[in-house]
C-alpha cells in the first residue's frame, strides 16, 4: 500500500489559515514504515492522530484511534466519511480505557506533553504482547532525550531511525510488562487543599499561571445562579468558585464545566463532587440554550500542541455572546501578546479590562452597554 493520493485529508473545523496543513512529515513517515512491512491480521492502535490522516489511510486494517479530543473526535469522523469510510464510534478509546484486544502494532506522534506521552506508553504496555511494537514519530526540530527516557520505562529495546523530511522515528519493541505507573498528579493548591488530574492535562504541576491571575481579579456575584466554565481543566475555577459561594453562605450556582480534552473533564470529576457540578466533554457550547448563562469564566487555549492557532478560540467568544442573559458576563484571562481586545471590543458592546499586569490581562465583557 502507498500513500493514496485519492485520500483527501483536511482540518477540522475548517481553517481561514490556508498555511495550517492536517498533517506533517511525521505523519508520512509512520505510514511509510507501515508500508515496508504491511503485517495482516494485526491488531492496531493509532495514537494522536489529530486529524485522521492514519486513520484513513490504514482503514481496511480495522485499526482502534486513541484520542483525548473531542475535536479530534469529530475530525475523524468528518475525514473518514469524506472518504467514503465509515465511522465507527466503537473504534474510539481514551488515552485510560481498557484496550478490547492486545495490541501488535501501535502508531504514535509524540505530543507536545511528554507526560501524556508517558500516559500513552502506560496504556500500551498494559495492553500488548511480548511481540508488540510501537513506532513513534517527531519532527526532529523538537526531539527530546527525555522522549528514549520515558521509553525506558516501559520497554526494553528502542531504536532511532535516519531523519527523513526534518522527521524521524523511534521504534519501541519488547514491552516491559510491570505493574501499571500511577497516572494522576496531585497538584497543591494551598497548605491544605489539592487537586487531583490525570497525565497530559494542561498546567502538570502547578496551578497556571494564568488562572491564578484570573482567580485574583474576578468579583464573584451572588445573582450569577447559571456559571459556565470554559475549558475547564481540572475543574481549579469551578473549585474557586463553589468554594467562595460556600463561604459566603450563598446558595451553590449550577456550574458547568466543558473542555475538549477527555482527561481534562475526567480530572475534574475527580475533585468536585455534587448535583450542581454538570461536566461536559466537547469542543464548543452550541448545546447550550440562547441566554441561559449568567458568566461564562474561562482561560481559553490558543494552542494544540506546537501549533498556535486562535480561530478556536475566537469561535467560543462568539458562541459565548450567544449564550448569555442580557446582563450576561464573559471574563476572560488571556496572555497579552495575543492581543485579543480589539476583538473583543468589535463583538461586545463593552469591554473592560478589570486586571492587568506585564504577563496577563483579564477582560470582562457585556453583550449590552449598561445604562
Amino acid at each position: 500500500m502507498h500513500i493514496s493520493e485519492a485520500i483527501k485529508i483536511e482540518r477540522f473545523p475548517l481553517s481561514r489559515n490556508n498555511s495550517l496543513q492536517a498533517w506533517n512529515a511525521a505523519d508520512e513517515y509512520l505510514l511509510n514504515y507501515w508500508n515496508k512491512i504491511n503485517i495482516k491480521n494485526s491488531n492496531i492502535a493509532i495514537y494522536n492522530d489529530r486529524f485522521g490522516y492514519l486513520a484513513n489511510h490504514l482503514n481496511k486494517y480495522n485499526p482502534i484511534s486513541i484520542i483525548d479530543f473531542k475535536s479530534q473526535e469529530k475530525a475523524i469522523k468528518h475525514n473518514l466519511e469524506k472518504n467514503g469510510f465509515d465511522f465507527n464510534k466503537e473504534k474510539i478509546f481514551y488515552p485510560i480505557d481498557k484496550l478490547p484486544k492486545p495490541l501488535d502494532y501501535v502508531f504514535l506522534k509524540i505530543p507536545k506533553s511528554l507526560d501524556l506521552f508517558k500516559l500513552y506508553l502506560n496504556q500500551i504496555s498494559q495492553f500488548s504482547n511480548k511481540n508488540t511494537t510501537v513506532i513513534c514519530s517527531f519532527m526532529t526540530k523538537n526531539f527530546s532525550q527525555q522522549y528514549v527516557k520515558i521509553s525506558e520505562n516501559y520497554f526494553s529495546e528502542s531504536e532511532q531511525s535516519l531523519a527523513k523530511k526534518k522527521a524521524r522515528l523511534l521504534i519501541l519493541k519488547k514491552p516491559l510488562h510491570t505493574k501499571a505507573h500511577s497516572i494522576i498528579n496531585t497538584i497543591q493548591i494551598n497548605k491544605e487543599e489539592y487537586l487531583k488530574q490525570y497525565y497530559g492535562v494542561f498546567s502538570a504541576h502547578n496551578i497556571d499561571y494564568a488562572t491564578q491571575f484570573l482567580l485574583q481579579n474576578i468579583e464573584l456575584n451572588s445573582n450569577e445562579k447559571e456559571i459556565l466554565d470554559l475549558g475547564s481543566g481540572n475543574g481549579v475555577i469551578a473549585y474557586h468558585i463553589a468554594k467562595t459561594y460556600d463561604t459566603l453562605g450563598l446558595e451553590a450556582p449550577n456550574i458547568y464545566l466543558v473542555d475538549d480534552s477527555y482527561l481534562a473533564i475526567e480530572s475534574s470529576k475527580l475533585n468536585l463532587k455534587g448535583k450542581n457540578f454538570k461536566f461536559s466533554f466537547n469542543d464548543n457550547i452550541e448545546d447550550f440554550m440562547d441566554e441561559s448563562l449568567d458568566l461564562i469564566i474561562t482561560n481559553p487555549p490558543f494552542h494544540f500542541d506546537y501549533e498556535i492557532n486562535t480561530e478556536t478560540t475566537f469561535n467560543l467568544f462568539y458562541q459565548s455572546k450567544t449564550k448569555l442573559k442580557k446582563e450576561g458576563r464573559l471574563v476572560i484571562v488571556a496572555n497579552r501578546h495575543l492581543n485579543y481586545r480589539s476583538f473583543l471590543k468589535k463583538l461586545f458592546p463593552r469591554t473592560d479590562t478589570i486586571g492587568e499586569n506585564h504577563k496577563f490581562v483579564v477582560f470582562e465583557c457585556y453583550k449590552y452597554k449598561r445604562q
